[in-house]
């Protein structure tokens, strides 16, 4: 069979992770790449043995032999580039958020449907070992009724990392809550099969001078009746701090993106999981089973449907909470 080829629009930092994840996926290849700067576009490609580059979207394709793009471009760009991969009908992998409106998700959920073409999207936390686990149990009843979920992230950004599109409501839609945090936002939503509504949320500008938060918290009412904290922040100095906290009648669990660091589940030892969390076994594993989604014409695991949520609430968590009180 020959290879799916694929073309990426953008060329960032984020694109090397795809670059190698798709090496190590057979019957994969990455054969061109779309840039708005048709000379950094084409540095790019000779750097990492791309045989197209180009600034048009529909010429690379053409060129390139390509079946599919890999989106990864700022939050707000999402939009554009699903709505012309579809159209010209080309599968589409989206980097998370699928975007930082919900409406417009909508759109491209409906432009690759009716272009009878797949989108996934990154939300790969989910491909973690004992997360998938994890999901399990809730699902079986395993902690009984889920009673309190609870999130935390918690990081630092030095003032540099908001001099380009960061904390901006144009590009990035957001502060902590929908960048650093939809990973494991989606994470709680996919355990909790969705929210309800948004009971409380209030956002800070504790120490960034941007646009958006970076400091905020909410109160949600998830879908399985469970209630629970989401803490946001980018203002928190020498902190790195990702962590899912589930209770339920019967037990509780609390985990990382790296371990389960909390486990009291009665009747059921705590499973010996290898260590499967680093980004490149993610991003591998999300290539794999997009390529296997077009080639076997069944949905990604995490396809748009899916993935919307998180950005749904996340929104009428900024809708909730209002503008940021600024604290400095």
């Amino acid at each position: 069979m020959a290879a799916m080829k694929f073309v990426l629009i953008g060329h960032g930092s984020i694109s090397r992770s795809y670059l190698d994840a798709f090496s190590k996926v057979p019957g994969a290849e990455i054969a061109g790449v779309v840039g708005r700067n048709a000379e950094k576009a084409a540095a790019f490609a000779a750097e990492h043995g791309i045989a197209v580059s180009g600034t048009e979207l529909a010429d690379v394709a053409r060129r390139a032999e390509a079946e599919a793009v890999v989106i990864c471009t700022p939050n707000a760009v999402h939009y554009e580039n699903v709505m012309e991969a579809s159209r010209l009908g080309l599968h589409c992998l989206c980097e998370k958020p699928l975007h930082i409106s919900p409406e417009k998700q909508m759109e491209m959920i409906a432009s690759c449907r009716a272009n009878g073409v797949k989108l996934g999207v990154s939300y790969m936390r989910r491909f973690i070992s004992h997360m998938g686990y994890i999901k399990e149990l809730v699902d079986s009843g395993a902690l009984g009724r889920i009673t309190v979920v609870d999130v935390t992230i918690k990081h630092w950004r030095e003032a540099a990392y908001y001099n380009s599109w960061h904390g901006t409501y144009e590009h990035d839609g957001g502060g902590p809550f929908i960048q650093q945090g939809s990973h494991i936002i989606d994470l709680a939503l996919w355990m909790c099969g969705g929210y309800r509504e948004v009971l409380e949320a209030k956002r800070f500008k504790a120490i960034h001078e941007i646009e958006t938060e970076d400091h905020g918290y909410a109160v949600i009412h998830y879908a399985n009746g469970a209630v629970g904290m989401i803490e946001a922040s980018t203002a928190s100095k020498g902190m790195t701090k990702e962590i899912l906290e589930i209770s339920g009648t019967k037990g509780s669990i609390a985990a990382n993106y790296h371990e389960i660091v909390t486990w009291e589940v009665p009747g059921l030892e705590k499973p010996e999981l290898a260590g499967d969390s680093p980004n490149p076994v993610l991003f591998e594993r999300l290539a794999a089973d997009f390529v296997r989604a077009v080639r076997e014409d069944q949905p990604p695991f995490i396809d748009g449907e899916s993935a919307k949520t998180a950005t749904e609430l996340i929104t009428a968590i900024y809708a909730k909470a209002g503008d940021p009180l600024v604290l400095y």
